[in-house]
């Protein structure tokens, strides 16, 4: 088998916006297309294979390493490096074919390339002509550098040939593209710095970035290509600003484990000591480190049954409870809600690593790593602004995850809490009368009116109106809270003497209402514990609120697929939510809560 003259090597990661239109330039001047995909979750893959390409998986350890690695396993006496989102231009690609059909003296050879921003090709402020030597004589170049910015390197020493034409670089379709590309790489540099400390201090930084912005924008040309060269000089600055003031986190993370003789975080300690809801909010953050990390969780006793029914947790410890915690254990901690005496705890412990909101005092003495993002206005969901908390950490010795951001979608968020009760069937044998509260084949619906007024809500006059108006569509009803919040409903017992009503308050334990909610088909209440433990269970489940912050559902509403919830800023004349009883029961069945008749 005759060895191919030209190969092709690209390395790819979820690319399938980008590969095909690389492969395809390609046509006609490669003898063979390597692809090197490090394991991409949409089309990559079947596309680089329907258009010829041959691929191979390969782990990312870096972009030097998996250079080295691609060009390792081409079979061409040539070999050609393209980034996915690279493609040939048409007088590269005539310089090309002429080169391959001339003598094809020398090492390497470069050309330049021209890139793409939001739709403008970029010919000025750094960014152009932007020479690349990409083409080499097999074994006589190596990838180098410092990741993420590598380059090619001739054995011989000498300087590569140049040839006529532009590698296109179709990079930046919009600038979010330009931003979590500067997350991605920040995260890298940051990890590989080997600079001077002093550039990374803070008085620097600033000074850095302006010189970055004033070399793009004015020395180099950038305003010639208008607003594009103006954007462009902007998020240099900040990626320059990002560079040095994650390479100083890092050193300080690295010296903070150092000083306690450890080398990496391996041990983590969630920390959550409100409320029972904002646990459930809270432990995305257990399931979406748990491939990182050894994930304990400290909570309140109370709410102890809830982090023990998760899979994503391997330790719950009692904050209140009577056994003493060891917390000198823990690598790193995270305080999911400013605990002044936990944050305490754990600096005299010896904690190396402690994260929390760098907003309140006197907690923000007892930490060090510091978050300054508020939430009470922010728009944003209280489990995102936990994951967003997590992801301070990173990168940090034992979890470097170059560019990760906290997910934005509520069935990760509902997955990742990792809820699983146990299962009714056994609980109901502990709880008296219990075994007669579901019968198969029905529909069955728990209300649960009280909310300790942390949040607004229906009164119990509204419950008790959608308990008649599911039962008189075939749902079974059962009422649950507390027996304390049971004391202010006397009205209760008597609508539970109605057939399909069944009275549940203070009946059940935490642990044994998690089981009945994972039962049923559907839950209905305000933003409290049982909704978002009903929306981590996996249950259809109603949330009733007001539009004002703090309590609103931009930042409380219930996680998963099968949650929905209803906002009014209109009061009754008692002041509670002014939502119609026909709106919970459509949005239950939009849900899938149905009788067979229905």
């Amino acid at each position: 088998m005759n060895r191919p003259v030209l190969s092709a090597v690209i390395i790819a990661f979820n690319e399938e916006g980008n590969i095909d239109r690389c492969i395809s330039s390609l046509d006609g001047i490669a003898d063979e297309v390597l692809v090197v995909d490090s394991g991409s979750t949409d089309r990559t893959v079947d596309l680089a294979e329907a258009a010829g390409a041959r691929v191979l998986f390969h782990s990312f350890e870096g972009h030097i390493e998996q250079k080295n690695w691609a060009a390792g396993q081409a079979r061409g006496a040539w070999l050609i490096s393209l980034d996915a989102d690279e493609a040939i231009g048409p007088e590269l690609r005539t310089s090309l074919l002429k080169w391959k059909e001339g003598d094809r003296d020398g090492d390497g050879y470069e050309f330049n390339r021209l890139t793409s921003y939001c739709g403008h090709w970029v010919r000025h402020g750094g960014w152009y002509p932007d020479r690349k030597c990409r083409l080499w004589r097999a074994g006589q170049a190596q990838w180098a550098g410092e990741n993420p910015h590598d380059r090619l390197e001739l054995n011989s020493g000498r300087s590569p040939h140049r040839l006529r034409g532009d590698l296109l670089h179709y990079s930046y379709h919009e600038i979010e593209d330009h931003i979590r590309q500067i997350r991605f790489f920040t995260d890298i540099a940051a990890t590989e710095y080997r600079g001077p400390v002093w550039m990374t201090w803070g008085l620097i930084r600033p000074f850095k970035s302006a010189f970055q912005w004033v070399k793009n924008a004015l020395l180099r040309g950038g305003w010639r290509d208008g607003w594009a060269g103006w954007t462009i000089a902007k998020w240099s600055a900040y990626a320059t600003a990002e560079k040095y003031r994650k390479a100083a986190a890092w050193r300080r993370k690295k010296a903070a484990l150092k000083r306690s003789g450890r080398e990496e975080v391996r041990r983590l300690l969630v920390c959550r000591t409100d409320a029972i809801g904002d646990v459930v909010l809270t432990l995305p953050i257990a399931g979406r480190l748990a491939d990182h990390f050894e994930v304990d969780v400290l909570v309140r006793a109370y709410a102890a049954p809830v982090a023990r029914a998760s899979q994503s947790v391997k330790r719950v410890l009692e904050w209140d409870g009577h056994e003493p915690l060891d917390l000198s254990v823990y690598d790193a901690a995270i305080l999911a809600f400013p605990d002044v005496d936990v944050a305490k705890a754990l600096k005299e412990a010896g904690v190396p690593l402690r994260l929390g909101t760098g907003r309140r005092w006197p907690f923000r003495r007892y930490i060090n790593l510091r978050h300054g993002v508020s939430r009470k206005y922010s728009g944003q969901h209280e489990a995102w602004h936990g994951l967003d908390l997590a992801h301070v950490l990173q990168p940090v010795p034992g979890w470097i995850e170059p560019g990760a951001v906290p997910s934005t979608s509520p069935s990760d968020w509902a997955k990742w809490t990792g809820l699983q009760a146990e299962p009714w069937g056994e609980v109901q044998k502990r709880v008296e009368g219990a075994a007669s509260w579901l019968i198969p084949g029905r529909s069955h619906v728990i209300l649960h009116p009280g909310s300790n007024n942390s949040a607004t809500n229906w009164s119990i006059h509204q419950y008790a109106e959608l308990m008649r108006s599911l039962i008189n569509d075939g749902h079974r009803v059962i009422w649950t809270g507390t027996a304390q919040e049971a004391a202010a409903w006397p009205e209760l017992p008597s609508w539970c003497q109605e057939v399909d009503a069944v009275n549940a308050t203070g009946a059940l334990k935490l642990e044994e209402l998690m089981s009945l909610i994972q039962e049923v088909d559907g839950l209905v209440a305000s933003s409290t514990g049982p909704l978002h433990l009903a929306s981590a269970l996996g249950r259809a489940c109603v949330g009733l609120y007001g539009t004002d912050a703090p309590t609103w559902p931009e930042r409380w509403h219930p996680m998963g697929y099968r949650a929905a919830w209803i906002a009014t800023s209109d009061r009754t004349q008692s002041g509670h939510l002014a939502i119609e009883v026909t709106e919970v029961s459509s949005a239950l069945a939009e849900l899938g809560v149905r009788t067979p008749a229905q």
